[in-house]
């Protein structure tokens, strides 16, 4: 049993070859978004309702590793997962993938009105682009929380950087899929700047059935932050030895190579090929703003009250 958040997805042919190989069936638990997955995995802490939790991010392993609900495991595979990937020295959490959580524009929107889209957070206050931001809010999104991250470290004043994007009209929206699927003028909606990913183009592809050959969305990469995110072994699983065969294929080539065309993030194993969606449509920021999960762990609380206090 995969404890996840509700959008996460396992490519079927994959998952057929991993149940066949450990002779298990393997069932995903979904619990609401990341933060609830982890609110309902603490809950029950040595009594697990699965047996592997995967989506725990940079922003959240703090709070996870606090909770006490993860066994120690370090895969083999782990040798083949960049330095700087591994965030978690106690080997509790495998980082699995990572993607970079960046404010995409519709180019089509902008070409038309001969309008340059913004490069940074910095310009997300400019007047110019009064209106025209769709934020999902960090109390209940992943990308909102690494959003607000970004901002606090990236902004030397964030609550007066927060109070100008506030009075440039910025939408804040429960979610992902709200600010995506309604407010994002990419799906008929009224913002052309929207906080999502920066796999978010190849994604309009694919799932366009063939009505588009590019995106009409481009990454404003010197906004993109990295998110990483990990799977761990539950502590009090019934079944330990085949919760921690489960965590190496996670890391194994094949559901790596899965993981773009899947799930829209990048694999942690290096090596991986990317698919041609993605070396054509998901540029890799060359410098993301560093979410250190020290800094998050220390500042979320107070980031989140700020941010309800002036925003919402």
């Amino acid at each position: 049993r995969i404890v996840t958040y509700s959008s996460y997805a396992v490519d079927p042919e994959v998952q057929a070859r991993v149940e066949e190989r450990l002779g298990v069936r393997l069932e995903l638990r979904a619990a609401g978004d990341a933060g609830e997955m982890l609110a309902k995995a603490a809950l029950s802490a040595g009594r697990p309702e699965g047996d592997v939790i995967v989506g725990i991010d940079n922003t959240l392993m703090g709070r996870a590793l606090d909770a006490d609900l993860l066994d120690p495991y370090r895969p083999p595979a782990s040798a083949e997962v960049p330095e700087d990937l591994r965030l978690d020295p106690s080997g509790r959490l495998t980082p699995v993938d990572w993607g970079a959580v960046c404010v995409d524009a519709d180019r089509q929107w902008f070409a038309e009105r001969s309008l340059e889209p913004p490069t940074t957070l910095a310009e997300l206050t400019d007047p110019r682009y009064r209106g025209l931001l769709v934020v999902p809010s960090p109390v209940t999104s992943s990308p909102g929380l690494v959003f607000l991250a970004a901002v606090q470290a990236t902004v030397i004043d964030p609550d007066a950087y927060l109070r100008k994007l506030r009075a440039n009209d910025v939408a804040v929206v429960g979610s992902w899929d709200d600010a995506w699927y309604q407010r994002y003028t990419v799906s008929g909606g009224d913002r052309p700047l929207v906080v999502s990913y920066a796999s978010s183009p190849p994604a309009e592809v694919l799932f366009s059935d063939g009505a588009l050959t590019e995106p009409r969305s481009m990454v404003l990469e010197g906004t993109c932050a990295r998110q990483v995110e990990f799977a761990g072994v539950l502590r009090g699983t019934r079944q330990p030895r085949l919760a921690r065969r489960l965590v190496d294929e996670l890391l194994g080539e094949a559901w790596q190579a899965s993981l773009p065309l899947t799930t829209f993030v990048e694999p942690a194993r290096a090596g991986i090929e990317r698919p041609e969606l993605f070396q054509r449509f998901a540029p890799i920021p060359e410098d993301p703003i560093d979410v250190g999960p020290e800094a998050v762990d220390a500042g979320r609380d107070a980031w989140i009250e700020q941010w309800r206090s002036i925003m919402e």
